[in-house]
């Protein structure tokens, strides 16, 4: 990761370097060396994605993957983001990652599904109340029932919950984890 970091911005200088030139050759030299540089970058995305996904399929038969609109949330216009940010989740390029993931599952016998995120963090997962004053908080504190959770894992829960809502599936408590069964595939959350 900190090297793909490295790289994207020794391509930022190498733009500046590109438009600020006034000699032809030196800047058509830039341009292919910008390129090679796109290249790797590029390449070393695509082993990312390749051994995460690789890695996920073999340990999960289920994966949950959340709908990611990059485009939406980089718009100059609407987002509320940093630049910085903004660089990083087009450099990861997340539907191509979507598009590894769903290829390398059809081949593992792993099943995707794609589910949306509305509200995930802002209700509880133990009560169900929606938690509207919820903010910027790190932790997530429900005002009705007092139940106390990383806001990060509530959302996750929130997905998951949300996700198996819309199928037909059966709850068991074994001992300290919950299975679910979507279908014929087991789902456990510790």
């Amino acid at each position: 990761m900190g090297r793909i970091n490295r790289l994207c911005k020794y391509l930022d200088d190498l733009m500046s370097r590109i438009s600020l030139s006034k000699v032809a050759k030196e800047r058509q030299k830039m341009r292919r060396a910008a390129s090679r540089l796109r290249g790797k970058i590029r390449d070393l995305i695509d082993d990312c994605h390749k051994k995460t996904a690789s890695y996920l399929t073999k340990k999960y038969p289920a994966i949950l993957l959340p709908k990611f609109e990059t485009s939406e949330m980089t718009n100059r216009s609407k987002r509320k983001i940093r630049s910085k940010t903004a660089r990083q989740m087009l450099t990861w390029a997340h539907y191509r990652f979507k598009q590894v993931l769903k290829n390398k599952a059809e081949l593992s016998g792993c099943q995707v599904f794609d589910v949306t995120e509305e509200f995930t963090s802002k209700t509880c997962t133990k009560c169900g109340h929606i938690h509207t004053k919820l903010g910027g908080s790190k932790v997530f504190r429900c005002p009705v029932c007092d139940h106390v959770i990383p806001r990060d894992w509530n959302g996750a829960l929130g997905i998951m919950l949300k996700a198996l809502s819309g199928t037909t599936f059966t709850l068991s408590n074994e001992g300290d984890a919950i299975v679910a069964k979507c279908g014929n595939i087991p789902l456990s959350v510790a």
